[in-house]
């Protein structure tokens, strides 16, 4: 996502972020292979890591004023996916789904409060700052 972009682009990271949440649930669910959960797992941190930090670029390009909190969240969130992410692989117990399904709570949780604080801010201030440029 660019700075300026269509605050719509938010949401459509969050979907693919789920939608990786969603496949890691499936994954677990149907007992895949361990090297295939381990991929998709890998794919979410990856995919997670990149949208949080342009998030927060975002959040400082508009001057949104919970910052603070919100990068906090973000730095819990991957950290829990980093925890999780050594926990497993290479021999290491198998991913189940109730991980998987605590994940996806926890990034509902934080698309449907602290997330969607933010894009309500960030629209607002790209009209404010289309109407003034």
């Amino acid at each position: 996502m660019n700075p300026g972009s269509d605050p719509n682009d938010v949401d459509a990271e969050h979907h693919i972020q789920l939608g990786l949440t969603q496949a890691l649930c499936d994954a677990a669910s149907a007992g895949a292979d361990e090297a295939l959960t381990q991929e998709i797992l890998d794919q979410l941190v990856a995919y997670s890591d990149m949208h949080f930090l342009s998030e927060q670029l975002l959040m400082r390009l508009s001057g949104y004023p919970d910052y603070g909190s919100h990068v906090l969240e973000h730095d819990d969130l991957m950290e829990r996916l980093a925890t999780i992410q050594q926990q497993h692989g290479g021999g290491k117990p198998t991913f189940t789904l109730p991980e998987a399904q605590a994940i996806l709570e926890l990034l509902v949780g934080h698309i449907r409060t602290q997330d969607r604080r933010f894009t309500d801010y960030y629209r607002d201030w790209a009209r404010r700052s289309a109407a003034v440029g």
